[in-house]
């Protein structure tokens, strides 16, 4: 993808993003197709890599690895960085319970952004992986496991990162998913989630955005 076309690309994004939020027409496939016909081709949801996972279904491969695999998929350098926070919204960020709309996806990336600037010197990796590499939620570290990311999760990233799509979250560093408390049938509980909250707000932490299917944003 040349520079040229890249920038274009990332124009559209926040343009139509906008528009998406204040139409509330959040429909990350949708999204693509329209980006398609307006003959943005760079953008067909391929998926950059194809990670090996060990028998619990998680990631085993380096981050480094990763990027280096998403680089020769492109055939552009993609940057450990920015396939992290791909990898990060592809797992996190999915249908039914959690989410998936592109208000969703860009409240992470900008959360993501927020914390490792926060908590961790900047160091987005490190947020996101607790340095211990790819894999599944854990303190101090967001999920990264299962899931390989798309050149569309990339050019999300790229666009928050570059500022074309403003944070909407304004500065927020937490995320929490209401309905992604399930007990042992895999639904929603209630009490995890009644528990959850009262664990953050003891941490003095506060709720100050819900985006689509549950997606609370703290600070």
């Amino acid at each position: 993808m040349s520079r040229n076309a890249l920038t274009m690309l990332i124009v559209a994004l926040a343009i139509w993003l906008a528009l998406c939020f204040l139409t509330e027409t959040l429909d990350p496939l949708s999204q693509v197709q329209q980006l398609l016909a307006a003959g943005f081709a760079e953008v067909q949801n391929v998926r950059l890599t194809d990670a090996n996972l060990d028998s619990a279904g998680n990631c085993v491969d380096s981050p480094e690895d990763l990027a280096a695999a998403a680089s020769a998929t492109l055939g552009q350098p993609v940057s450990v960085e920015e396939y992290a926070l791909a990898r990060m919204v592809a797992c996190e960020s999915v249908a039914d319970l959690k989410g998936g709309s592109d208000a969703d996806k860009v409240a992470r990336i900008w959360v993501a952004l927020n914390d490792a600037a926060a908590n961790n010197g900047g160091d987005i990796v490190q947020c996101l992986t607790g340095g211990h590499g790819f894999g599944p939620e854990g303190p101090r570290k967001y999920a990264t496991g299962r899931n390989d990311p798309t050149d569309y999760h990339l050019a999300l990233v790229r666009a928050c990162v570059s500022g074309a799509i403003p944070d909407p979250t304004g500065g927020a560093t937490h995320f929490l998913d209401k309905y992604g408390f399930a007990d042992a049938d895999h639904k929603y509980d209630p009490n995890a989630y009644a528990a959850a909250v009262a664990k953050w707000t003891g941490y003095g932490w506060h709720r100050v955005l819900v985006i689509g299917k549950g997606l609370e944003i703290w600070t």
